[in-house]
């Protein structure tokens, strides 16, 4: 009698839940702008740039009442950053580009055809490669490698955390924009500390369409 009741009461409940939230699907593609923050030896390393770059993916939102919904997503997305510097008659300009794909999962509230969200993520970095251009008296040296992952010293994690901060406005039922900023919480430099790291940092721009 008791797992009688107990059924009922689980069928009264997933029924109640079905007839107050919805559940929606979409895609969204669209421009990332990406950095890293560096420390070597305690002291933050300013000659870092952003990289422009993209990102493509698509979402779920189980929303739960007219103003609170949850979101759920998995993106494909560049990340990294480019960086600049000037040793005695050499210029050097490295880029660093990783390829991650990210599952994000928010809260987003509602208002009217506005909304924020925010919530955290986790990001596996798919593969990664980095490129430098050096220019000495005229001459120019260019190298690429691929980047190497791991724990080790030298290599970079493939594990980032962080948290995403966004808002967008739905144009219609279907068409909409959104701009957020990703800040990763994670260290990826392989043995790093935190006198030596270096994490992740992006804003993202993006078209949404919901089915």
């Amino acid at each position: 009698m008791k797992k009688l009741g107990f059924a009922l009461m689980g069928l009264l409940m997933i029924s109640s839940t079905g007839a107050f939230a919805q559940l929606s699907f979409g895609v969204k593609a669209g421009a990332n702008f990406s950095n890293m923050m560096f420390k070597a030896g305690g002291e933050k390393v300013d000659d870092i740039k952003f990289k422009p770059g993209f990102n493509i993916g698509a979402f779920a939102d189980f929303e739960l009442s007219d103003l609170l919904a949850v979101e759920a997503g998995l993106n494909v997305e560049t990340k990294g950053f480019k960086m600049k510097e000037e040793i005695l008659d050499n210029e050097i300009k490295a880029t660093t580009n990783i390829f991650y794909v990210t599952v994000p999962v928010d809260v987003k509230l509602t208002f009217g055809s506005f909304y924020v969200l925010a919530g955290p993520y986790v990001g596996i970095a798919a593969a990664g490669k980095s490129k430098t251009k050096t220019e000495y008296k005229g001459d120019t040296h260019k190298d690429s490698e691929s980047l190497e992952f791991g724990d080790d010293y030298g290599k970079t994690k493939r594990l980032d955390l962080g948290l995403g901060l966004g808002a967008g406005y739905e144009i219609n039922d279907n068409l909409g924009v959104r701009a957020g900023y990703d800040l990763g919480l994670a260290n990826l430099q392989g043995k790093g500390d935190k006198d030596n790291s270096s994490k992740n940092g992006s804003i993202n721009v993006s078209v949404t369409y919901k089915f």
